[in-house]
């Protein structure tokens, strides 16, 4: 059952970074600028990178975080778990900015355009979401998921080998490393 909720986990958390990370790099708003007789209204999209550059990096950051629970054992899961929800957090805040018109607007040298916001900074909001959730998860539960695989790990017999002991193991034709 264990094994079920990591991967429950793993893939809430590659869901939220991939679509916090795709919506991120859309257009966010458009921008509709009155420019003269002949063209009545231009369009200029405000891409979510321009607004909020700080996403893709975050993002990054949750992801590579989740590569590492899955690698550490113990209370360092649930560190890491924490790490990932502030990060989810942080998407989530930054996602917040496509709201501020005046932020828009010197995005793209535009004084008087209308500002029409797209779906897609809701969208980047409900990665940081899922990001956010997972963290908490990972935070809470991570202490009792399986760990990796410790098949080829040294076997320890509660002492550390000696020089001399590991010379013996050489002598008898084993791997002492």
């Amino acid at each position: 059952m264990n094994r079920r909720a990591v991967y429950a986990w793993l893939l809430v958390c590659a869901a939220g970074g991939g679509l916090a990370l795709f919506a991120g790099s859309q257009a966010w708003a458009q921008l509709l600028a009155p420019t003269g007789p002949a063209n009545p209204e231009a369009v200029h999209d405000v891409l979510g990178s321009d607004v909020a550059p700080v996403i893709t990096p975050v993002v990054l950051a949750a992801l590579a975080g989740c590569v590492a629970v899955l690698a550490v054992k113990g209370v360092w899961r649930q560190v890491i778990g924490a790490l990932v929800a502030i990060c989810g957090a942080a998407v989530v805040i930054a996602m917040n900015r496509v709201f501020d018109d005046v932020l828009l607007l010197e995005s793209a040298d535009l004084t008087g355009a209308a500002v029409q916001v797209t779906v897609w900074p809701w969208l980047t909001g409900l990665g940081g979401v899922l990001l956010l959730g997972g963290g908490v998860w990972a935070a809470v539960a991570a202490g009792r998921w399986p760990g990796m695989s410790s098949r080829y790990d040294r076997p320890d017999h509660g002492k550390q080998p000696t020089d001399r002991s590991m010379w013996d193991s050489i002598d008898r034709g084993d791997d002492p490393t």
